[in-house]
């Protein structure tokens, strides 16, 4: 069972932004990078999958030579071979360039499922795993909670609205994009991660998917970012200090105002 899991690096969400000059994106210099969350379950799933079928495990990105640490880890994690296409668009906003980029990158790599994350923490377009299977004509199942291979076929669990589970059968090689939460992501033993240090990351150019430049896998469509702005603020807080009964006594008028609370 060969499983090729698809990864982004993402700026890590816990620090504060700064705007770039242009208003287009974020200042990237300085900033300290992760790997996507939900992609973080799915190298962990296809790990399990070949722990448990056999087979390898092959981690891939599209990204500039910061990425190269992120595929280390997988590697460290149980990935056997890591890809990089080397784009080196450190945005890289259009999600169908992007994956033109992995489908050509693919095929080349004998695979018979391929996992990504359910969507990415920066942008949330959901889209990349879908855009992936439809160019390569597979079949596809997304939001996926659990995942059971049954000789040429993937049985998976996609989580609907209103916690309802719809259970299908795809036919391999398959494309599946896991939920948040599918599993426990392992940590990487020590002599694991020194091996993944030495260990030859592939490294893709244009020329190597068979295209002059990057601007051949371009959708037939114009896709910019127009701004990019902080969220605007919709609400204040209001802090009240003082001694227990005086705070208590003001919360309760602060309630009654607002109409959240009636008693006496």
């Amino acid at each position: 069972m060969n499983v090729i899991v698809c990864l982004k690096q993402i700026p890590n969400p816990d620090l504060q932004f700064r705007i770039a000059a242009d208003g287009k994106d974020i200042v990237r210099e300085g900033v300290t990078f992760k790997t996507n969350s939900t992609d973080e379950f799915a190298l962990e799933e296809a790990v399990r999958i070949k722990e448990k079928h056999g087979g390898k495990v092959t981690a891939i990105t599209v990204g500039p030579p910061r990425t190269v640490q992120m595929l280390r880890e997988a590697m460290a994690k149980g990935a056997d071979e890591a890809v990089r296409v080397a784009y080196d668009d450190p945005a890289a906003v259009d999600p169908m360039q992007v994956s033109r980029m992995l489908a050509a990158a693919v095929k080349a790599i004998p695979h018979d499922l391929i996992l990504t994350g359910v969507q990415s923490d920066d942008y949330a377009y959901s889209e990349t795993g879908g855009l992936l299977a439809g160019t390569l004509g597979h079949p596809h199942a997304s939001v996926v909670t659990k995942i059971e291979i049954q000789g040429k076929e993937a049985k998976v669990w996609r989580e609907l609205e209103g916690g309802i589970n719809e259970v299908c059968s795809l036919p391999l090689p398959a494309v599946v994009t896991v939920q948040y939460g599918m599993n426990t992501p392992r940590f990487a033993p020590l002599p694991a991660i020194m091996r993944a240090a030495k260990a030859t990351i592939k490294e893709l150019q244009a020329k190597d998917l068979g295209a002059a430049s990057w601007d051949a896998f371009a959708a037939g469509y114009s896709l910019r970012v127009r701004s990019v702005s902080p969220p605007e603020a919709k609400g204040r807080a209001e802090m009240i200090t003082g001694k227990v009964e005086d705070v208590a006594k003001a919360v309760a008028t602060l309630l009654r105002e607002k109409g959240f609370y009636r008693g006496a």
